[in-house]
């Protein structure tokens, strides 16, 4: 009887570990089942497709100065490209009607900076881009010439992210100083404004360097073209 007995009650464990994990199973199917699908994060950052084009000292307005027409962490156009202190970025429209609220971030990869929307002025981006920003590059210490090389390296069709991660790679400091334009190296073709298929009056001019209009372009008023020395509108 008492061989039988713990017969019995072997059976009686096993059965009971069978039953528990059966319902272990159920339960854990019940949980995933009700479980809801996971949202993408709101405010996450959105890939763009931009028209990048670039001002100094040399040709912002008035010439010879740093004003912005939107500070938000600046009282004059500045920044080192990290997420702490973005660089200064204009965009399309003026005051009270811009493309994209003072503050708004962005990044960019093809010169490895964060940017931030504080001034205005800058030409309608041409199609198929998603806007235009128009980057302080500094360049207090160099000239007309210099400057304008530098900003025609990295104008044209580039990608960037708005509201983007912190994390992201980063060439610290301004994008032209000690005589040098601080970027990586830049695609071989990254489109011309003409090409791009911009038809309207505010393209904001032709550019300096040369390149059948793939140059940078000033800030202007809206419907007129700017010659290279400043007309901007901030």
């Amino acid at each position: 009887m008492a061989g039988e007995d713990q017969v019995v009650r072997r059976r009686g464990y096993r059965g009971s570990v069978r039953v528990a994990a059966v319902l272990g199973v159920v339960v854990a199917l019940a949980c995933a089942c009700s479980r809801t699908p996971e949202q993408p994060r709101a405010g996450g950052a959105k890939q763009l497709t931009i028209w990048l084009t670039g001002y100094s000292w040399q040709d912002n307005t008035p010439p010879g100065s740093s004003t912005v027409g939107e500070p938000v962490l600046h009282k004059e156009a500045g920044g080192q490209g990290t997420f702490q202190d973005p660089i200064t970025v204009a965009v399309p429209g003026h005051q009270g009607n811009m493309a994209w609220q003072p503050g708004t971030k962005f990044y960019l990869p093809s010169v490895q900076r964060y940017v931030i929307v504080e001034d205005s002025g800058a030409a309608k981006q041409p199609a198929g881009t998603d806007t235009h920003l128009d980057m302080w590059i500094d360049g207090q210490s160099g000239t007309k010439q210099a400057t304008d090389d530098c900003e025609n390296t990295f104008t044209g069709r580039v990608p960037a992210q708005v509201d983007p991660p912190d994390n992201l790679p980063v060439m610290a400091g301004p994008i032209f100083a000690n005589q040098k334009c601080n970027v990586p190296p830049q695609a071989a073709d990254m489109g011309t404004y003409k090409d791009s298929g911009s038809g309207d009056g505010d393209s904001g001019g032709s550019d300096s360097g040369g390149d059948s209009g793939g140059g940078h372009h000033h800030h202007g008023h809206q419907g007129n073209s700017d010659s290279g020395d400043g007309g901007g509108d901030h």
